[in-house]
């Protein structure tokens, strides 16, 4: 079921309804919404829903035999927290890993001069699988370090592992931001349907409109088929990728936002204009927040984080970044895409350091600002390569392609040129401006809303295909 369906509108109506009718009742509440999240969930595979439920179980019973053990008996947390984590890095390894791995093997002993042949097993992935696994497997974490209390109720615990409106695309929400939450009674406010319904127009329009558009008239024909295109509009492909997967993903974090808040309940932030980045680690803090906070959480700052001697530093960057990569898909694109920007993480790290003391970069002039933002965000379109390409051999079809043709620009029609221009400049525009618009609309009285929803919903028809397109991190 895609947030940019009808059948999700409707979806979605019915459980704001229904889980309000429900609010005197907290426990048939969340029994509404548990049936809710599952049912949203089975709409893909019906099979798979029980993956989640197992898991949740799992996580639940691990997490109250490590509240129960005393403090003294440190051995047996960390025994029940490492089952925690073993069981759900074994179900992500088996279903998005396995075959990765067993070529990767394959290649590496074949080049060693053995000939056997390694069986690929059809494994079909469960959708959101590297969402949900992290968020439980972070409460367990969680708990093991005395940082929250084990919930002591299954059907609330289930419900924030499943919870429909990130559950298969994120944000990855941890346990101390959305537990506590029902543990209260929700609110909901005149603004807070406002800032809603806002987002979720906001987030379908940038996938509708923007996202589809750019994916079906220019990136997909480019990557299918780089070598006849010239090296000015594979570089514009770049370029429209770039803007595609942000309107894609966080236009899913948008419409996921606002489907919360219309419940009562909200999410954190997972973008805050990623392309106005200044350094690729800043760009890590804009883009896909909560895994890379998570990743920061839970790995690298255990792993020492930035003390101790730089070289400690880098190899922990490496091992976060590589992460990063690798959560994203079983290939060795992200693997290298991961790398590529951990390395130039730490080379801007290391010239920072070999500045002059005192040196405040918040000080710029707006040159050096507009050429630090322009450096890294070309080094991001760049690295895009891996990230779209299906493979290193695809990825160095369109690298070779990029630089040995000729510069024109005959198959980029006006309506991709438009399209993306404005995509961008919404992008690159004052921080505060999407704001002031967000407060106008809620200011708006309903029926003027209305008309604007009703505005909204005639472009996204005028310009969406005749079939739906998934959004893209679903895949992951």
């Amino acid at each position: 079921m895609l947030f940019s369906s009808v059948m999700y509108i409707v979806f979605l109506a019915a459980a704001v309804l229904g889980s309000w009718l429900l609010v005197r009742w907290r426990l048939l509440r969340f029994a509404f919404l548990l049936a809710a999240s599952c049912l949203f969930y089975m709409a893909w595979n019906p099979l798979f829903i029980f993956l989640i439920l197992g898991s949740t179980c799992w996580d639940y019973t691990v997490a109250r035999l490590i509240e129960d053990a005393p403090d003294n008996l440190v051995w047996r947390r960390k025994f029940l927290m490492l089952c925690s984590v073993g069981m759900n890095l074994t179900l992500l390894c088996y279903f998005k890993y396995l075959n990765f791995f067993a070529q990767s093997f394959s290649t590496a002993a074949q080049a060693l001069g053995w000939h056997g042949a390694i069986p690929v097993l059809d494994i079909v992935l469960p959708v959101g699988i590297s969402f949900y696994t992290f968020q439980t497997m972070s409460y367990c974490i969680d708990v093991y370090r005395r940082e929250i209390p084990a919930e002591t109720s299954l059907l609330r615990f289930a419900l924030f592992s499943t919870f429909f409106p990130q559950l298969v695309a994120g944000p990855i929400v941890r346990a101390h931001k959305f537990l506590p939450q029902l543990h209260r009674s929700p609110t909901l406010t005149r603004d807070d349907v406002g800032e809603a319904l806002f987002r979720i127009a906001k987030g379908l329009a940038k996938k509708v409109i923007i996202a589809d558009f750019l994916a079906i008239n220019l990136v997909d024909r480019v990557f299918t088929n780089p070598r006849v295109y010239s090296s000015a509009e594979i570089l514009v492909a770049l370029y429209a990728y770039t803007m595609q997967i942000y309107c894609d993903f966080s236009g899913y974090t948008d419409v996921a936002i606002g489907s919360a808040r219309l419940l009562g309940y909200r999410l954190p932030e997972n973008f805050i204009r990623p392309y106005q980045s200044r350094t690729v680690a800043e760009f890590w803090r804009r883009w896909h927040m909560t895994l890379s906070t998570w990743l920061r959480h839970y790995v690298f700052f255990p792993l020492g984080g930035s003390r101790g001697p730089m070289w400690k530093t880098h190899r922990n960057t490496f091992i976060t970044l590589v992460l990063i990569g690798l959560w994203h898909g079983a290939n060795w694109t992200f693997v290298l895409y991961g790398a590529l920007h951990a390395i130039a993480i730490m080379v801007n790290r290391t010239l920072h350091r070999r500045r002059a003391p005192g040196h405040d970069e918040s000080q710029q002039s707006w040159r050096q600002t507009a050429w630090r933002v322009a450096l890294t965000f070309h080094f991001v379109v760049l690295a895009r390569i891996l990230f779209r390409a299906p493979g290193l051999h695809a990825a160095g079809d369109v690298w070779n392609a990029l630089w040995t043709r000729d510069w024109g620009l005959s198959r980029i029609d006006r309506s991709t040129w438009a399209l993306l221009v404005l995509a961008y400049a919404i992008h690159w525009s004052p921080a505060d401006l999407t704001t002031r618009l967000q407060r106008s609309f809620v200011r708006l009285p309903a029926y003027a809303q209305g008309v604007a929803l009703a505005v909204v919903a005639a472009a996204m028809s005028v310009a969406a295909e005749s079939d739906i397109v998934p959004f893209i991190y679903f895949q992951f």
